[in-house]
Formats: C-alpha cells, structure tokens, sequence
C-alpha cells in the first residue's frame, strides 16, 4: 500500500487524462483534457500526466452500442492501471476528464490500490442507471451502478475490483434522477444529498457528512466531480446542464475543508465539454481551483 499524505502537506500529484466521449456520444468531451493541457492545466499543477486517448476516437466514425460498450471498458481499464501505477509511485492520482466513464477506472484503480474504498459523488446525477432503465444508452450515466455491482457482465467483468458497497457512497448536488436511479435510492442504502438539502443545510455541512458516510469504507475514500454539478452558470461547458446547481466558491470552500483529508485517496474531475473556443481557459481555471482545494498545491 501507498505511504499517504497528512493532511497539512501538499499532495504530489499526477494527472491521468481519461481522453473519451463516448460515454457521452460528444467527441467534444474527448478532446477536453487535451484542451485543458494546452491551457497549461498540468503545468500549473506541476504535475506528471499519464495521457490515455480512446481507441477507436470518436472523429474515426460511429461504433454500435456493443462495440462502443467495449471501447469503453478497454479505456477504463487503462485508467484503472494508470490510477494503480501512480499511487505505487507514491503520489495523489487526479483523473482529468473527458465524459464521466472515467469513474469505472478511477474507482477499481483506487481500489486495487487500497482495498476497500468508499464514493464521494459530487454530480447532477446519480449515474445509477443500466441498459434496462436508461432513457438515452448512453453509458457515462450507468458508471456508478457498474461499480456498484449492476450492470452488463462485461461492465461487471472490468469493475470486478471494486469492493464499495451502497452504505459507503454518499451523494451531493443531485438534482436529476432517472425513475430507475430513484428507485435504487429510494432503498435508502446510499446517502443521497439533492440540492434541496444542501440549500436547507449548507453545503459545507453536507460535505462534511457525505465525508463521513464514504470514510465509513476500510481504506478511505475517492471524490468525484462532475462539473454539471456546478450551475450552468459558472460551467456551460458540460454535456448535461441542468440549473440551479451548487455555487463554485461554496465547492471550493467546502472542498478545502474536508476533514482528516489523508483519508481522500484521490480525485476525479470529469464532464469537460467545450461548446465554444472560450469554454477552455475559464474550465481550465475552475478546474485548476477544485483539484488545489482539495491537494493544497500553493497557487
């Protein structure tokens, strides 16, 4: 097991690039990490990137649900070794996204690592969903359910590894639920904080007890951030927006107040979607600002 980081030290960091859209279906969203770094994302980070691209890409051509089901997981996988690699090296793996497929990497890479892990999932949406109840098919809103133990058998196949039951998954910002996400939540296993919680309790307060609920696993905890969370507002540059979303400066305060962080093994930060030219240096600062927040690299 990694040695980790107390909690008054900056966090070595290294950025794993998870280049895909097709989780998605917007090719947009492949080329947002790639976008980011050209905006000096990683440099001011001062950060090592593992930079893993889609095989196929998506400016290749259309693929079927199938084989877009399998270029899925082949990607994942990689970033689940890359996530592996990095913590073996000693340092605070930063998933930089691309859609939100990443998580299926991302959370079995952290928990081959450490074992036992639990979720902290800032996002507009459970991603709870299967092929069974899925309105649109489109995979990124099926990643939570496929580490969950739900989902296709080759879904299941490449989360294998991941050990996080529902009790140590807590939610915040949701504010879109499909009718079969709801019915999983509705179970009352996962600690689901939509934002009419958080604007009846604060979302430092919220934070701070999802922390609770995901350090109820073994090992810790991995963070999840889908920027859709976020007002549209402060980030349009998503492939899902929905309004009335939680405040930046509130995420970045609430962020940098987690308590017993040597517990947080990493962090994702996913959804990137460029519409526009302009959408990269403001996402490359909103992200610059999330992922310090949380690793205390000085600005």
């Amino acid at each position: 097991m990694a040695p980790q980081t107390t909690s008054n030290q900056p966090k070595r960091i290294a950025i794993i690039a998870a280049s895909i859209g097709w989780g998605s279906g917007f090719e947009s969203a492949e080329r947002g990490p790639t976008l980011l770094f050209e905006a000096g994302l990683a440099n001011r980070l001062q950060a090592k990137v593992i930079d893993i691209q889609a095989e196929p890409s998506m400016a290749d051509g259309p693929l079927d649900y199938l084989a877009t089901e399998q270029t899925i997981l082949r990607h994942t996988t990689r970033v689940s070794d890359a996530v592996l690699q990095v913590i073996q090296e000693g340092m605070f793996p930063v998933v930089i996204g691309g859609d939100h497929t990443s998580a299926l990497g991302f959370h079995t890479g952290l928990a081959r690592a450490h074992g036992q892990t639990g979720i902290l999932w800032v996002d507009t949406h459970p991603d709870l969903n299967t092929i069974e109840t899925s309105p649109s098919g489109n995979i990124h809103g099926m990643v939570l359910a496929g580490l969950l133990g739900r989902g296709s058998e080759a879904m299941l196949q490449t989360t294998n590894a991941c050990q996080t039951l529902d009790a140590h998954v807590a939610m915040v910002g949701v504010r879109s639920a499909d009718a079969g996400e709801q019915r999983w939540l509705d179970e009352g296993k996962i600690h689901c904080m939509t934002m009419d919680v958080v604007r009846e309790q604060g979302l430092e307060t919220c934070m701070s007890n999802a922390t609770q609920t995901a350090n109820k696993a073994t090992a810790g905890y991995g963070l999840t951030i889908d920027i859709d969370a976020l007002d549209p507002k402060d980030a349009p540059f998503v492939a899902t927006p929905v309004a009335d979303g939680l405040d930046t400066t509130d995420l970045i305060s609430a962020l940098a107040s987690i308590e017993d962080s040597e517990r947080l093994l990493g962090m994702e930060v996913v959804e990137f979607t460029p519409h526009q030219d302009s959408d990269t240096a403001v996402a490359c600062d909103l992200i610059y600002s999330l992922v310090t927040a949380v690793t205390g690299v000085s600005v």
